[in-house]
């Protein structure tokens, strides 16, 4: 038997309370089943009649329950400890954080477990033959599995690894393509790496894995400032950005075209570089690989042009904040990274036409990773007070969601969000989701 999973929460009047756990006791077992995680817990707990069996202070206990249908055992337990990862990657991002951030930034992990229940990405490494049974008894699928090229030798040295050490990809594809286990893949292209003909390989060779194949995705390789003893990676310029949207723009169609449906997809960050427009993927709302960076500005700016088109002449007078400084005029700053910019331009161009409403665009460039680091999402607390400190004061400052950790507003250097309101002493509001709600709280939001 496994050595169970603790409960963290039993809420009150749940099949868990009723059949006499308690937050704190380890289950051991369902019907029989040794559980180790809450996929197996998921996994047994189908059935409508269950055995349980756990471990509380003093005893081992059992009881048998008849579960309703549609009945939640109410239920929350702890996180098991995730894998570590063995890799060497020289374009981890992890390995070029800087020193002094919150320590879990700097585990790496590398779990089949974390791949099904929150789309982490996997090499597949460390997968053992339990491993790979487990996946295919328990069906889960699908998993997310960080290709970077086909060929065993180029792909070893992308993982730092030697290459008898590193399984072939392929072996792995092909387990999970004849056992009926869908896949989500990336390829994280590193100029002079794995790009050029070893990428059009690696593309051939995945592409024959559909349909259990669902997406694959290109990003480019993020290089911060912090490369000490890392082995030296050319940076993702405009001209290289450009270059290859090109070259892969053919391929992009030709795989819509056989397959029926979009499969193939660009990172939104190429077309950044390259200073185009990102692609919207038509009726698509958010993409396979959204959290990869795919079809993000799309979805941001779907709705602006029925919103454009509805935007008053003037704002309300309710609306309007009067400040000294603004003259009677709403001020709000909008706060973004150098990537997003492109993209916003247009929109706060448009939302300045209003009369009653002075919108500024501020562009924080990343000093804690680097000026190549130019993504929303990694803007530091610090970086951000220092440029807009440095500027006239705003009535409201709207800061772009992703930059901040959902549960508790933390930024990534672990400034909350609240200090950067009293230093500001201003409201300072994350905008998260669409246009739509970028322009609602520039037009709405209370001071």
């Amino acid at each position: 038997m496994s050595d169970g999973v603790r409960l963290k929460r039993v809420e009150a009047q749940g099949l868990a309370q009723r059949a006499g756990l308690r937050a704190g006791d380890v289950l051991l077992a369902i019907n029989g089943h040794g559980v180790g995680d809450q996929i197996d817990v998921q996994f047994y707990s189908s059935a409508r009649r269950l055995r349980l069996t756990w471990r509380n202070d003093s005893a081992v206990c059992e009881a048998t329950v008849v579960r309703r249908q549609d009945e939640s055992f109410a239920w929350e337990f702890e996180q098991f400890l995730p894998r570590r990862c063995a890799n060497r990657c020289p374009f981890c991002f992890v390995f070029q954080l800087p020193p002094g951030l919150r320590k879990p930034l700097y585990f790496r992990d590398e779990d089949y477990r974390l791949s099904f229940l929150y789309g982490h990405y996997i090499t597949g490494t460390n997968l053992t033959a339990g491993d790979l049974e487990r996946i295919v008894r328990q069906r889960l699928s699908p998993l997310y599995v960080s290709v970077h090229a086909t060929d065993p030798a180029l792909r070893a040295r992308m993982l730092g690894r030697r290459e008898s050490a590193v399984p072939p990809v392929r072996q792995l594809l092909d387990f999970f393509s004849q056992h009926d286990i869908r896949f989500h893949a990336q390829i994280v292209v590193c100029p002079g790496w794995n790009d050029g003909s070893a990428l059009i390989r690696t593309l051939a060779d995945l592409r024959a894995y559909y349909p259990a194949l669902l997406s694959v995705a290109i990003v480019p390789v993020g290089l911060t400032a912090h490369r000490a003893h890392l082995p030296p990676i050319r940076r993702v310029t405009s001209r290289y950005a450009a270059r290859l949207i090109d070259a892969l723009h053919p391929i992009v169609g030709q795989w819509r075209r056989e397959l029926g449906r979009q499969v193939f997809f660009l990172a939104d960050e190429w077309y950044l570089r390259a200073g185009r427009s990102a692609p919207e993927y038509g009726g698509i709302d958010m993409t396979p690989q959204f959290e990869n960076g795919v079809g993000m500005v799309g979805h941001f700016m779907r709705p602006w042009k029925a919103i454009a088109r509805r935007l008053p002449r003037k704002l309300p007078r309710q609306r309007t904040i009067i400040s000294p400084s603004a003259r009677g005029c709403r001020d709000v700053v909008v706060v973004t990274g150098v990537s997003a910019a492109m993209f916003l331009r247009p929109v706060i161009g448009r939302l300045n036409a209003i009369e009653g409403l002075r919108v500024r665009l501020i562009v924080v460039r990343n000093r804690l990773f680097g000026p190549t680091v130019t993504v929303s999402g990694l803007l530091a607390g610090r970086d951000i007070l220092a440029v807009l400190l440095a500027r006239r004061r705003a009535d409201l400052y709207l800061l772009p969601a992703n930059c901040l950790r959902p549960w508790d507003k933390i930024l990534i250097d672990d400034l909350p969000l609240d200090h950067l309101s009293a230093r500001l002493d201003r409201p300072v509001v994350p905008v998260e989701g669409t246009c739509r709600d970028l322009v609602r709280a520039a037009m709405e939001a209370e001071r």
